[in-house]
């Protein structure tokens, strides 16, 4: 086994790199315990592996390309138990789970067509039974004992999976997912070394610069042989953050995977090494505050975090009680080293110096890429901008607390006046900048860490102990739009990531006849939706969300469509598809007699699938399809 996961030393990387040479030469003289699950003893390629940076989890193994096409043999990686199995029309869609006992594991294939015949038949017997498609199933030790190379299943495209391949995971003995790649597969072949395409640094705290200014700042760096560098020394002073953009590939494939450790370096010194092996499932939403989850929601940008932000709990840093955050108060020049290796020892290497710089109130101009506003939250820093005033120059009086503060410039960029406020001495009520109000609209601090409730006319919030990352300042609205009849409720934005759910009890203004139909929304645009469901109680309305944003209340009095596409005495086949709430079930039935039909989301596609294939379809039929608020659409016919 290649056990890079422990290559962690304050002595600096080419220690842990010649530790890694020994170790993998070490592993080469052990049989790896585990088969290869597709092609095995053939090279085999990836489109993903452990760690990668997905939508609000980490990736938790590795997936195997099977050329686009279903139907290749999965083999059982080692000898051992079925331990679960599970039917979904969502997630890992059929997925297989086989203990094994003498290596204290478990292995997982999901994304499957069909299991082997064993199997498949003793699952397609429980939903008869269940009268359900979707089962999770857990048979005795002894049912179906593995050997290793066994055929359990055959590759597919079900559950959440966006092309034919295998999702192949290897579980410790706490079922977290472990590398696979960290075993010597010779299936697979990787000498291509991480690739970087960008490295930021954020200020920390409104007392912290980068070139003489407060933000986050990308830095574009250049290759030569296996070396990245960013040319320019940067000024910097203060508390500061450094985020890394890359990506990983292997052999003969261009898909991006992700990169499983990272070590930082300042002259020399290790700052902090992340791990990424062991990510319990428990722990995976901490990956929107690993990644910049702002940056990702405006702009699609992956960076991740070489340091460690408040309220995540991920145990994957091996760092002081800097948390990775780098302290520059001094006017020397410092040396940083981003070390970047995948899980077959391949490593590249980022470079880049910065030059303590003590912070003045300076004027600049013609500066790139400078972008004013008029006010914004970062961290805990409210920032805000303006131009001179024609007669009395630059200020800026803060109303705040019952007081008045006057505030001087941080520093002047482009003609503006840039200023900086700490939100936690209190939240401002109001702004004259320059002879221009500004109205943050600020109406609470959130803590994290404590249940917290806030009440309005319009809606009441309550936030548990682990709803927040992070402290929160909340801004709310509330929107009547006339035009069309909707009114809008606006809870923070989204740019703040949720650990755990918020209860959000709306006060609608509006009247809404049926109410059993009406459902809460989620929007981004005020266009288009997306169902969040809820509960009507008396006349509130309650949901339970994770996400900060814009809702509103709309009806789905539309039942769902039905589209049957085959028909006869040993196929059914239709689409079904609904508008606005979404499908909820669908039963089918043939002389009264329940019928499996299995589904897949992706394609708003069902199947009938017989328990007794000798015998034909024939009589009535009967398909019933249900939305989110109980809108009913029945199909009816007789098969002969």
């Amino acid at each position: 086994m290649r056990n890079y996961w422990k290559l962690k030393s304050s002595k600096g990387i080419l220690f842990n790199l010649l530790f890694f040479h020994v170790m993998v030469l070490q592993a080469q003289a052990v049989e790896n315990p585990y088969m290869f699950p597709v092609r095995p003893g053939q090279q085999n390629y990836l489109s993903g592996t452990m760690g990668e940076l997905r939508g609000a989890h980490f990736h938790g193994g590795m997936d195997i390309k099977t050329g686009g096409t279903t139907g290749l043999k999965i083999h059982a990686a080692a000898d051992g138990y079925v331990s679960r199995i599970k039917v979904d029309g969502n997630g890992y869609g059929n997925a297989i789970y086989i203990a094994h006992p003498q290596l204290g594991t478990t292995t997982v294939y999901g994304h499957l067509k069909t299991f082997d015949e064993d199997i498949a038949e003793y699952v397609l017997k429980e939903q008869y039974k269940r009268k359900r498609f979707s089962v999770d199933l857990f048979p005795e030790k002894t049912r179906f004992k593995i050997k290793r190379g066994d055929i359990v299943a055959f590759s597919g495209n079900s559950g959440s999976s966006g092309g034919p391949h295998l999702h192949f995971e290897i579980r410790d003995k706490y079922q977290r997912p472990i590398n696979p790649l960290g075993y010597d597969f010779s299936e697979i072949k990787d000498n291509i070394r991480p690739s970087v395409e960008k490295i930021a640094l954020k200020t920390m705290n409104k007392d912290s610069r980068v070139n003489h200014q407060f933000g986050f700042f990308e830095f574009s760096p250049s290759k030569l042989n296996n070396e990245y560098t960013v040319s320019e020394t940067i000024e910097v002073y203060g508390e500061i953050g450094v985020l890394i953009m890359g990506y990983d590939r292997l052999n003969n494939a261009l898909n991006k995977n992700g990169i499983p450790n990272l070590t930082m370096t300042m002259d020399g010194e290790q700052v902090i090494d992340i791990t990424i092996d062991k990510i319990p499932f428990s722990k995976n939403r901490n990956i929107l505050c690993y990644r910049d989850y702002a940056l990702k929601i405006q702009e699609n940008k992956s960076f991740q975090k070489l340091f460690i932000d408040d309220g995540n709990e991920l145990n994957i840093y091996d760092t002081d009680h800097r948390k990775g955050i780098i302290s520059i108060t001094d006017t020397l020049v410092h040396h940083i080293k981003i070390t970047l290796m995948d899980a077959h020892g391949n490593s590249s290497a980022v470079h880049l110096k910065v030059k303590g710089c003590k912070p003045k109130v300076t004027a600049m101009n013609n500066v790139k890429n400078f972008r004013p506003f008029r006010h914004v939250i970062v961290d805990n820093t409210l920032v805000f901008m303006g131009k001179k005033a024609k007669h009395n120059g630059f200020f800026a009086n803060v109303f705040a607390n019952r007081m008045n503060y006057e505030l001087s410039s941080s520093y002047y960029v482009n003609d503006y006046s840039v200023y900086l406020w700490d939100l936690r001495t209190g939240t401002p009520d109001s702004i004259d900048l320059c002879g221009d109000m500004i109205y943050p609209g600020l109406e609470m601090i959130v803590p994290s860490e404590s249940e917290f409730k806030y009440f309005k006319s319009e809606f009441d919030l309550h936030f548990y102990t682990k709803t927040l990352f992070d402290t929160l300042y909340l801004k709310t609205d509330y929107m009547d739009e006339l035009d069309d009849e909707k009114e809008f409720f606006e809870i923070g934005k989204d740019i703040y990531p949720l650990k755990k759910s918020l209860k959000i009890k709306l006060k609608p203004k509006r009247s809404y006849d049926r109410k059993d139909k009406i459902s809460a929304y989620y929007t981004t645009d005020l266009k288009n939706f997306s169902f969040q469901g809820g509960i009507w109680i008396n006349n509130t309305f309650e949901i339970m969300t994770r996400m900060l944003g814009k809702y509103t209340l709309l009806a789905d009095t539309i039942p769902p469509k039905i589209k049957v596409v085959q028909q006869n005495r040993d196929h059914f086949r239709c689409y079904i598809t609904d508008d606005m709430s979404g499908i909820k079930d669908y039963e089918l039935y043939i002389n009264n007699k329940w019928v499996l039909m299995n589904y897949d989301p992706k394609r708003n596609y069902i199947w009938a699938e017989k328990l007794d294939k000798s015998k034909p379809f024939t009589g009535n039929l009967e398909l019933k399809v249900r939305d989110n608020v109980n809108n009913e659409k029945i199909y009816s016919t007789i098969i002969n």
